[in-house]
């Protein structure tokens, strides 16, 4: 059942296809290509976190989902770092201290929860930043809370999960979260030619 539910929530995170909300002019081909890939490598990302969340949940449950958080996840975004990208997960209430947002994160975060609480589709709050006097290009796909991301994301955790993240993550800022708020989002930066 938790699979499933797993299964449905990552899936609905992934189906996010960004068409609109670009807070950047993306009219040449160099960042038409950027943002694409930019896309690919989120959803990637996502992707493959996605399958070994579901396969740890099912083999140990939820606390073996957090330790692929905690050791997987980092893994998996230095594998797509690749080519001038760097790629990750950030959030206004981070779990892991290494993903705290910078300053244009935030302010794009804090834009994507203010749209999102607004009434506007997912799709509509990706933020980049491009253009040619930049030395670094940036990209943010918002994640959205789903039911199941509760079990570890939310305001009443068992007391397995609130003892495997108390031990993990000492000073985790990522629970409270209710369904359909912004949990935060996909961050590429690329630096150009």
């Amino acid at each position: 059942m938790i699979s499933k539910a797993l299964k449905s929530v990552i899936l609905g995170i992934l189906s996010v296809v960004p068409t609109a909300g670009y807070t950047a002019n993306t009219d040449t081909q160099a960042e038409q290509r950027f943002v694409q890939e930019a896309r690919t490598k989120a959803m990637a990302l996502g992707g493959e976190l996605k399958q070994a969340l579901q396969a740890a949940i099912k083999q140990g449950g939820l606390t073996e989902g957090i330790k692929v958080c905690k050791e997987l996840a980092p893994q998996l975004a230095e594998k797509h770092s690749v080519d001038g990208w760097q790629v990750g997960r950030t959030s206004l209430k981070v779990r892991n201290p290494n993903n705290e947002p910078d300053a244009w994160e935030t302010e794009a975060l804090k834009a994507m929860e203010n749209a999102l609480v607004n009434g506007e589709s997912p799709a509509q709050l990706v933020h980049v930043k491009t253009g040619a006097a930049l030395t670094e290009w940036r990209y943010m796909q918002p994640i959205v809370t789903q039911g199941v991301c509760l079990n570890c994301h939310g305001a009443e955790l068992t007391p397995a999960v609130s003892q495997a993240l108390d031990n993990d993550y000492p000073h985790d800022k990522a629970t409270g979260f209710v369904a359909g708020q912004l949990r935060g989002a996909f961050t590429l930066r690329y630096q150009p030619e």
